[in-house]
């Protein structure tokens, strides 16, 4: 029975050899010692008393707990779950996912119940950026404090803004009625249109309209370039998800003394169609 003991303890310490640092001897003094050497190691490696599996930290190594694995998976892309109804003010830095985030961006609107992604950052001792994006939709919120020396959000709006997001949906020549077109993308994805219109004497605007419905009557004016007068452009257009098509195309001018509006031949172009979600 001794020496099937001994038997084990020898398989036992082999296998913890690469443990200890040295030789092990085999005798009963060596066994001992070699085993004071692996009590040593594990004392190093867990600690003992009040120090025993304490956190790894910035200043000391040790343990990773639950909330500094989440930490390193928020770092690899993971979004920490906090349910529905948080402070989104006093989250700690991280990752998250959730809904009805109090003090929110989305408080009291239509999509208060959607899911969005938070970001939070923190500069020690000066504030915090929080930035949520609604899931469906991509939408985009920023919230920014940040405290001057006598502990006030000074310069920083103390408000929830929105971050647009320009998508080029068309670029071309739109003139002649009944012209038929494709964009890259459903406008009804998009909070408002841009046009940029270029006139026949030589102006170009940018013309903003909600993307509400399918009609879009692109007006602009221009004054003329050696006389008293200007002129009046507008461009129709039937959007309709991807595809669109130019239903009217019309110039007044206007002259001194001319005695009213009088329609002309000048018509304008249709040069960039541009989505923007906001």
């Amino acid at each position: 029975m001794v020496d099937k003991s001994i038997d084990q303890t020898r398989n036992i310490l082999t296998t913890l050899k690469p443990y200890v640092v040295g030789d092990i001897s085999f005798t009963e003094s060596g066994i001992i010692d070699a085993l004071q050497k692996i009590a040593a190691v594990l004392d190093a490696h867990i600690g003992s008393g009040v120090s025993a599996h304490t956190p790894v930290s910035r200043y000391q190594a040790g343990f990773m707990t639950r909330d500094l694995w989440l930490k390193f998976y928020e770092i690899a892309g993971g979004r920490t779950y906090v349910g529905g109804g948080r402070d989104i003010l006093e989250l700690e830095p991280g990752k998250y996912y959730g809904l009805k985030f109090k003090n929110g961006p989305l408080v009291g609107t239509d999509d208060e119940d959607a899911t969005v992604t938070v970001d939070v950052s923190e500069i020690e001792g000066l504030g915090k950026q929080i930035l949520v994006i609604k899931s469906f939709t991509g939408q985009t919120y920023l919230y920014t404090t940040h405290t001057n020396g006598a502990g006030t959000n000074f310069n920083a709006p103390s408000v929830w803004t929105s971050i647009p997001r320009f998508a080029n949906l068309w670029e071309g020549s739109l003139t002649t009625v009944g012209t038929k077109f494709n964009l890259k993308d459903d406008i009804s994805k998009y909070t408002r249109l841009i046009f940029t219109i270029n006139t026949g004497n030589g102006a170009t605007n940018d013309i903003s309209l909600p993307s509400v419905g399918n009609i879009f009557n692109v007006d602009t004016i221009k004054r003329h370039n050696s006389t008293v007068g200007l002129n009046v452009y507008e461009v129709g257009l039937n959007i309709t998800g991807k595809t669109g098509s130019v239903i009217k195309n019309v110039s007044d001018a206007i002259n001194e003394g001319g005695g009213g509006p009088v329609a002309t031949s000048d018509v304008a172009t249709i040069r960039k169609i541009v989505g923007v979600l906001e």
